[in-house]
């Protein structure tokens, strides 16, 4: 058994991959049209002041890319029928997401690993005419402290807020417009999703209307050991713990990577796991535990370590 833990690069520089999609990939996308909704701002009239699109990364939680006050009323309706939704208390949302009661008939879409994302790569996104269109990343960009993917496909005001998808059909990425106006197109990375998708869960607060926008510096999720969104130096892995091969997983030849995010704690252990991508018959668990293990030189930012979450793969390959 040959198994590895390897850190995730923030950016790969040229890389490349195929555009082309395969059959379940095509589908995944295609099918996450039903998942998307639109996202309202109205004022006292109820007259709408900004809209977006937006897509569930959880049952009773939307990505957009509105920034929200404590002030807005929120409309927020199904993209395919235009049924509404009821939206939680104003006072209760962490900008741009907006927490909603449950939905149970419709499914949130599957989040990919950004910190996997490379200049040229491929990606996709949906038309309004129902066709998926293909494009690059061209390089990335800073907006107010924060990381974002530059795409050559525009974004405008009927696509602002959709997902950006990568060639397995996972979202990569949230559409917004250029700063300057100008056609160009930007995604913000999925990164900032993966933590936000436990939002409500016990030691995560949820934010509201005085809390930090998306792109501020300040921290995009409370917890226990709150974390910063933009670092000096990211941590460093100090160890390689073996992951251990499960006899069912032997059994049915099962082999690849899990992919997951850890919070590294200041004093270099990790603090918390989410798994972005697993694998069947206990290989995510070992993984977990593989990550639990993991030490690590912590993140560092003027000259002081700070918690940070970071992409870890984890390899399983049979021998």
């Amino acid at each position: 058994m040959l198994s590895a833990v390897a850190l995730l690069p923030a950016l790969c520089a040229a890389a490349t991959y195929s555009q082309e999609l395969d059959p379940a990939a095509r589908a995944r996308i295609e099918q996450a049209r039903a998942s998307l909704v639109i996202v309202k701002l109205l004022d006292q009239q109820n007259q709408a002041t900004s809209e977006a699109t937006g897509f569930l990364i959880r049952k009773d939680l939307i990505a957009t890319d509105l920034e929200l006050d404590r002030n807005s009323h929120v409309q927020v309706t199904t993209g395919t029928t235009g049924a509404s939704i009821e939206v939680g208390h104003p006072g209760h949302y962490f900008l741009p997401y907006v927490l909603i009661q449950t939905q149970a008939d419709i499914l949130p879409l599957s989040l990919g690993d950004s910190e996997r994302v490379a200049q040229n790569d491929a990606v996709y996104m949906l038309s309004d005419s129902a066709k998926i269109v293909t494009g690059r990343i061209t390089g990335t960009t800073m907006i107010k402290n924060t990381r974002a993917f530059s795409l050559d496909l525009p974004v405008n005001s009927n696509n602002r807020g959709a997902p950006v998808f990568n060639r397995y059909g996972e979202v990569i990425g949230i559409a917004t417009k250029s700063p300057d106006g100008q056609g160009t197109g930007l995604a913000w990375p999925s990164e900032m999703l993966a933590g936000l998708k436990h939002l409500g869960e016990p030691g995560v607060g949820v934010g509201s209307g005085d809390g930090p926008r998306f792109g501020d510096s300040a921290p995009p999720l409370t917890t226990g050991t709150p974390s910063v969104t933009s670092v000096d130096t990211k941590p460093v892995p100090l160890n390689s713990p073996r992951p251990r091969y499960t006899e069912a997983a032997r059994a049915n030849d099962v082999q690849g990577s899990v992919l997951v995010r850890v919070l590294v704690g200041e004093d270099g252990s990790v603090k918390s796991v989410r798994v972005v991508r697993g694998l069947p018959f206990g290989l995510t668990e070992e993984a977990m535990n593989v990550a639990r293990e993991t030490k690590f030189k912590p993140a560092m930012k003027d000259g002081k370590p700070v918690p940070y979450w970071v992409g870890l793969e984890i390899s399983f390959n049979l021998r």
